[in-house]
């Protein structure tokens, strides 16, 4: 019997710390500027997820069921209120309650009540329509408002933009709430055969939880050009940063 591996959470509280320490250097160093190597890193990065995200689009028209079945933009629309429903709206109570926001973590309470019962745990989103929009927050933004710098622009693999400071506060929070689910789930023992399908799963639904944390993130970069996208993300970043989040509803997805 194998246990359960910690080196993982060790390795991601050491990055935490590295990435913290280090965001402010580089992102007022030379590496940040064009031409840097962050900056050739993050376009190489930024045309890998524009092939990706193609390849993901052209599956999912291919795979897509007749129109005389259920209409795809029906299909898509519910797996997309269910994924907010299950990860933004309980991040939002959290990062809302975190920095006293406590109007944002009412709505989202509200909408999370409201879809989980009578919108099927999230695929219809009658929170909306019983005059209660989305807000979504995260905890990026939470340690924004406790002054907690950007670190600098990042792209990361598969997800898409991000701060160092957001990459890093996504990606540790995800891990550990799925990491702390399978523990409960396996125990404390298990078969390597096991832990090599939680961690396959485990990497499928991390990449899947990230990319939802950020709603406003998602889909920026495809055919767009690089420092475009790259200015529009950092610009809506510091606005929500900058202003309360119960000021900017978006729109149910």
């Amino acid at each position: 019997m194998v246990r359960l591996p910690q080196l993982r959470r060790l390795g991601a509280a050491v990055a935490l710390s590295l990435a913290l320490a280090a965001g402010p250097a580089v992102a007022q160093g030379a590496a940040a500027a064009d031409g840097g190597w962050l900056d050739r890193y993050n376009r190489m990065v930024f045309a890998f997820n524009s092939v990706v995200d193609e390849g993901f689009a052209a599956g999912a028209a291919w795979f897509a069921p007749p129109a005389t079945q259920v209409p795809r933009r029906r299909v898509r629309g519910g797996l997309g209120n269910m994924m907010s429903n299950l990860v933004n709206e309980p991040l939002t109570i959290v990062s809302s309650l975190a920095v006293a926001d406590l109007p944002t973590a009412w709505t989202a309470t509200q909408r999370f009540a409201v879809n989980s019962t009578v919108g099927f745990l999230g695929w219809y989103d009658r929170a909306s329509g019983y005059g209660i929009p989305p807000i979504h927050a995260d905890l990026g933004l939470a340690l924004c408002r406790y002054g907690v710098g950007e670190g600098g622009y990042l792209m990361v693999p598969f997800i898409g933009p991000r701060t160092v400071r957001d990459a890093v506060a996504d990606v540790v929070l995800v891990n550990a709430i799925l990491w702390t689910s399978l523990a409960a789930l396996l125990g404390t023992g298990a078969s390597i055969e096991t832990i090599l399908i939680a961690e396959a799963v485990e990497i499928a639904a991390d990449v899947v939880a990230t990319r939802q944390i950020d709603p406003k993130a998602r889909g920026r970069g495809l055919g767009r050009d690089f420092a475009a996208v790259r200015e529009d993300y950092l610009r809506q970043r510091r606005q929500r940063c900058g202003n309360p989040v119960a000021s900017a509803p978006e729109a149910p997805l």
